[in-house]
């Protein structure tokens, strides 16, 4: 672990990975855009982070999002997951939405997220079943693991 001059762990360098990726997943049509009203959002799942919010009815999820500098600080392990949900009554929507992040993120290496942000390799390591929430909307929720690159300077 690196330390500063104090003694103390430095701060990661990756600490807008959550916001990186839903710019990557925006870019590769699997969401909305991060920066619009996620509440105006049509034809793709709005996108929060840390948090599912109640509306609108189709929406995804960014959380859990740790990081294990354990093998290198430079290039650390982050691990991730994506909650997918759909409207009320349909089960197919999430799934499709899941499969969509799947298909630009599972199992691909030199993953550009943004212009200073690049994961070396990430995989696919956990998707649990979907699931019904107290409003019969259906969740997917899938667990990612990636190795960050050293973040560039623009």
């Amino acid at each position: 672990m690196e330390v500063n001059t104090q003694g103390d762990p430095r701060p990661s360098p990756h600490t807008e990975f959550i916001y990186e990726l839903a710019e990557y997943l925006h870019a590769q049509g699997v969401c909305a855009d991060p920066n619009a009203d996620q509440r105006a959002v049509k034809n793709a799942p709005a996108v929060f982070a840390w948090q599912l919010r109640d509306q609108p009815d189709r929406a995804l999820a960014i959380f859990n999002a740790t990081l294990d500098a354990s093998l290198s600080d430079s290039n650390p392990t982050v691990r991730f997951s994506l909650c997918f949900r759909g409207p009320a009554e349909d089960q197919l929507t999430p799934v499709a939405d899941a499969a969509n992040a799947w298909a630009v993120l599972h199992d691909l290496v030199n993953i550009q997220l943004t212009a200073t942000q690049q994961l070396l390799v990430c995989r696919r390591v956990v998707t649990d079943p979907p699931v019904p929430d107290s409003n019969n909307r259906w969740h997917q929720i899938d667990t990612y693991e990636a190795t960050l690159a050293v973040p560039t300077t623009p």
